[in-house]
């Protein structure tokens, strides 16, 4: 085992050593303190062997990940789903990627494809958009050949269709062959609030299902065997090895059928490894499983340590195997055997709740509290009845080409989903959590595995030490939180998106929140509001009509409660909305907050002029405490001509038009005299924004922000008026720079 996890916590540290090398160091050699501790130095030779080129070995793999910036992608492949003009697509390496293309891609063909990779937008709180890209060539190379398992996956995910209805279908899908593209945003969100997304992955619950069911089947027909060779083949197998010998064929074969990933490797590994414990008759135990399945994957891609999959998989089986531990301890005492039965299970589901609650809380930002309810109702049935039925019926297809009774598949999973959305839709199933810091995150994993360490690799003094240390750890990462959380409370933060070519500024006080305009698509503000925590906002702001400042704008009211619209007046809606037309004059208070409006106004022209011109975008400033925000979104010249100077003075100025020289007039910029200059403008634009004149003017006027640049840009005034600038680019890790790296584990947004 020490040399399991020396190999195991080796790659691990090579991994983070780029960013982290004392850290990386300190960990590695856990595993061999602990043997220099039992005066086992030959043991711990050896360990220190295996974590130095465990080291070496994750930090070569790595620096390889870390040179790679390449943007423009090429592979063979082909279409597995299609949805609009976005493609999803499976290379002949088995990775997945979502490709659009303005050409028809059709299915059963393989295709080279040139891809270009998107831009990526830099924004806390915001999904990676690294699995897609946009064709920029295509060449058919002809039909597909597919190989035996594709074709099988292939046909069964099309009987499925054929026969269930469509959330039956995608969920049976997902559960059977580990497509999970098609499930419907509403069902994939009920998993989430209860706890239940688990079920969708390939993992050990299948597995043991499959495993349980071909044990009986064998374990039954071995007693058909004749009696003069059932007692010759005991002097060599017992017919429990051979039942599980002949189990083996059809877990490899459901392995190779399913889509490949962290938590089906796993499975997999750990299933074969408890039958060859079987087959030896040595007792199998869970950590040595787990561990080895968790060194032959990192073996294999040392980057699987950043995969969300990965993660909770391997958590989610430590604290099974952990609960299930304890549970052995006095499991003798109950008499009642369905009371045992619900005992346990309530016990691993609160234990594997709690243990991936903070890498749950750090992505999504909730935490599930009906997730031990919902696993012993909706779970029960999907697991136990849903899932297994399912099975048995693939396997008869796949035998005689008949699915049979798909009313009963369809009838359990309607249910299910209904039982399920019910438990979702109660107010008190999750709770919404603010942000919390990666740091926090790490101290509370490291306490936690600390006391799994200690508990089954220590004794005497040191077990008790190492107890005591775990709890402040993990006390220490709740109380991290609490703090900085309750830090941040008091100010005022506007936070410009990196939206690309477009524009998308929140603004929150101690009041109330603002969105002023949502970007082409809504989706970065969406994704910042969520993880802030917030479900209303005081006002949507929107400039003018333009995609690239309103194009989010339903993708906004749909996620969130929103009170009032403001807007230029000359905007009109396709539905019901309480919309506040604003003009030059007009003056809005929330809270300590004034927003001054300084455009459009009536009487105002100019020869470009029509309903959706930049002409007509508001223009207001905002004042809290003692600074002053000039909002100016896409306007022109003329307009900036036609503000009275009284009221242009500001601390930060959102420069017009992304920087546009058709926005450049130095009157203006010499009337406001800002100290901080914001330019919301999308990387390589087509347009060259922002133009150079403008950026020469400003270098010597003010501080310049880009949001290509510097990706999100956070400004915040504290309760003293002082102010205090953020970017994305600069909360991100540095190589070799251990000290700096570590502050920015406890940076807030």
């Amino acid at each position: 085992m020490p040399y399991i996890l020396s190999s195991v916590f080796g790659i691990l540290s090579g991994v983070i050593f780029i960013y982290f090398p004392i850290l990386s160091i300190f960990l590695a050699s856990l595993p061999i303190a602990v043997c220099l501790l039992k005066k086992k130095y030959s043991v711990a030779f050896v360990c220190l062997i295996l974590s130095l080129v465990g080291v070496f070995y994750g930090n070569l793999r790595e620096g390889k990940n870390f040179d790679n910036k390449e943007t423009t992608l090429s592979f063979k492949g082909y279409v597995v789903s299609t949805k609009d003009n976005t493609h999803l697509v499976k290379t002949i390496e088995g990775k997945r990627l979502r490709v659009y293309s303005r050409e028809k891609l059709e299915e059963n063909r393989l295709y080279t494809v040139e891809c270009k990779s998107v831009n990526e937008h830099k924004n806390p709180y915001v999904f990676s958009k690294q699995d897609f890209c946009y064709a920029t060539k295509l060449f058919d190379e002809g039909k597909l050949n597919q190989g035996i398992f594709e074709r099988v996956q292939n046909n069964i995910n099309k009987k499925l269709k054929q026969k269930l209805n469509e959330p039956a279908a995608s969920v049976m899908i997902a559960m059977t062959t580990g497509q999970r593209n098609e499930i419907p945003e509403e069902i994939k969100d009920d998993f989430q609030k209860t706890g239940l997304i688990h079920l969708l992955s390939i993992s050990g619950a299948h597995f043991s299902l499959l495993f349980t069911v071909f044990f009986i089947v064998f374990r039954i027909l071995t007693r058909f065997i004749p009696y003069k060779w059932l007692v010759l083949m005991t002097l060599y197998i017992k017919p429990s090895q051979l039942s599980i010998i002949l189990c083996f064929p059809f877990l490899l074969f459901y392995y190779l059928l399913i889509e490949p990933n962290y938590p089906s490797t796993r499975a997999f590994i750990m299933a074969l490894f408890f039958m060859l414990g079987v087959l030896t008759e040595r007792k199998s135990i869970w950590i040595i499983t787990v561990s080895l399945a968790c060194l032959f994957i990192l073996v294999i891609d040392p980057s699987s340590t950043k995969d969300l999959s990965f993660q909770l998989s391997f958590l989610a089986t430590v604290a099974i195997g952990f609960a299930t531990d304890i549970y052995k301890n006095f499991k003798n005492k109950i008499q009642n055997k369905v009371l045992s039965y619900l005992l346990l299970s309530l016990l691993i589901s609160f234990s594997a709740s709690l243990i991936t609650a903070p890498i749950v809380i750090y992505k999504f930002h909730y935490l599930s509290l009906i997730s031990p309810v919902a696993n012993l109702t909706a779970g029960f049935v999907i697991g136990m009845f849903l899932f297994p039925l399912n099975v048995i019926f693939v396997f008869i297809y796949l035998i005689t080409g008949i699915y049979p009774l798909p009313e009963i598949v369809n009838t359990i999973a309607t249910f299910s989903f209904k039982l399920m959305h019910l438990l979702a839709s109660f107010s008190f199933s999750s709770l919404s959590i603010p942000p919390i810091p990666l740091g926090s995150v790490i101290l509370f994993y490291f306490g936690i595995f600390l006391s799994i360490f200690a508990c089954y690799g220590l004794k005497g003094w040191f077990k008790k030490l190492s107890f005591m240390v775990s709890c402040l750890l993990i006390f220490s990462s709740v109380l991290t939180s609490l703090v900085l959380d309750n830090l941040q409370r008091n100010f005022i933060k506007i936070t410009f998106l990196d939206v690309g070519q477009a524009e998308s500024a929140v603004v929150e006080t101690p009041e109330a929140v603002f969105l002023v305009d949502t970007g082409k698509t809504g989706f970065e503000a969406v994704q910042y509001l969520k993880a802030k925590g917030y479900r209303q906002l005081q006002a949507l702001i929107i400039t003018h009509e333009q995609k690239d400042h309103a194009g989010g704008f339903l993708n906004i009211i749909e996620k969130f409660n929103v009170k009032e619209i403001w807007d230029n007046g000359y905007i009109k809606y396709k539905i019901p909305m309480n919309v506040k037309h604003l003009e030059r004059g007009d003056i809005l208070k929330a809270g300590n907050c004034i927003f001054t409006l300084l455009h459009p106004y009536k009487g105002f022209y100019t020869s470009s002029l029509s309903n959706d011109s930049n002409e007509l975008s508001l223009v207001f400033s905002l004042k809290c405490k003692t600074k002053t925000f000039l909002f100016t979104s896409d306007t022109g010249i003329e307009v900036l001509k036609s503000i009275p100077a009284t009221y242009l003075k500001a601390d930060i100025f959102k420069i017009p038009h992304h920087g546009s020289k058709r926005s450049f007039y130095k009157e203006f910029y010499e009337t406001v005299l800002p100290q901080i200059c914001i330019i919301s403008v999308g990387k390589n634009n087509a347009y060259g924004h922002p133009h150079t004149e403008v950026l020469e003017y400003l270098k010597d006027k003010c501080k310049i922000y880009r949001t290509d640049i510097h990706g999100a840009i956070q400004i915040r005034e504290k309760a003293n008026g002082e102010i205090e600038v953020k970017t994305f680019e600069e909360t991100k890790f540095k190589p070799y720079r251990e000290l700096e790296n570590l502050k920015k584990l406890f940076i807030l947004w």
